[in-house]
């Protein structure tokens, strides 16, 4: 059975705990996720679970510190880089919160890589010391909301850094900026001079997107199908794809799932402004498979320098 502590001492475990998990967070919304997603790290479970552990008569202050003072704690970004950061932070009110190391994509090195923390503002804090000290007119802010911009740099190649905008209300974590845009990692046997279309159909789907999220994807295939046939001009969806499964053999295409199918689908979505998130996700995963048989069946593609 674990000891009785304290009220103050349950304070500071739970603002440690609140630090450290809040900065595992931050690194997972930096690496898994996209523009306006977000993680949450709400401390409820952790603080029921100390209480149970608070001696009897401290239980009460302790209850009411977590309704009335919690809910408060602003986090402090550390290691500190901005003096009006730190100016902005010196108060009882703040949790450190040490910026993560991440792995994310490196345009320069063309892969994931390992990135740090070079420099960061917490704009709501500087606005808040603006304020104290009468060079800014006060305005209204939640005790919980803060904006963090971070400046990470690839620890491989040292090139430019990325910035990333991060939002804080209450106990949640969004992002909703970086610079530069998120670059997509695709499979290497997309075509390349049509896989712009394809990372853009992803940007957009990650950013909530969808409807443009499937005017790209359906873009993607339709491009490549003019490419392979020649076909150009007012060209429909049909004549491209009858063309193109002449260039395959029927051995072959018998096992591949159908461009023609997921073209005649993403089209019906798009004329009908369908923002259908589970026909993307299916889409995509058949789309990919169709060029996966073609690296399989080593289908070249004509008038072409690469393979698929």
């Amino acid at each position: 059975m674990a000891q009785a502590i304290l009220a103050g001492d349950a304070q500071k475990s739970l603002l440690n705990w609140l630090g450290k998990n809040a900065a595992e967070w931050l690194k997972v919304l930096l690496e898994t996720k996209h523009l306006y997603q977000k993680v949450d790290f709400d401390p409820g479970k952790a603080a029921k679970a100390l209480l149970s552990q608070v001696v009897p008569n401290h239980q009460r202050v302790f209850s009411e510190w977590l309704v009335n003072e919690l809910p408060g704690k602003r986090f402090t970004l550390e290691p500190q880089f901005s003096i009006l950061a730190k100016l902005a932070n010196q108060s009882d009110a703040a949790v450190p919160l040490i910026l993560p190391h991440v792995s994310i994509f490196c345009k320069a090195c063309e892969r994931r890589e390992a990135f740090a923390p070079i420099w960061h503002s917490d704009l709501i804090g500087e606005i808040r010391t603006a304020i104290s000290s009468g060079t800014s007119k006060p305005i209204a802010l939640l005790k919980a909301f803060q904006m963090f911009s971070l400046a990470y740099q690839c620890q491989r190649c040292l090139g430019p850094p990325e910035a990333f905008l991060v939002r804080r209300e209450g106990w949640t974590l969004s992002l909703h900026g970086r610079s530069p845009m998120e670059r997509v990692e695709i499979p290497i046997y997309l075509p390349k001079i049509e896989s712009k279309f394809y990372r853009d159909a992803v940007i957009a789907f990650n950013s909530g997107k969808t409807l443009a999220a499937l005017v790209y994807l359906r873009t993607f295939i339709e491009q490549f199908g003019r490419r392979i046939t020649g076909k150009t001009g007012k060209a429909t969806g049909d004549e491209i794809f009858d063309a193109y499964y002449k260039t395959l053999e029927p051995k072959y295409a018998g096992h591949m799932p159908s461009l023609r199918d997921w073209y005649d689908k993403l089209s019906e979505a798009v004329h009908s402004a369908s923002e259908d998130a589970a026909l993307f996700e299916s889409a995509k995963i058949e789309i990919e498979r169709h060029f996966d048989f073609r690296r399989i069946y080593k289908m070249n593609e004509p008038g072409s320098l690469d393979s698929s």
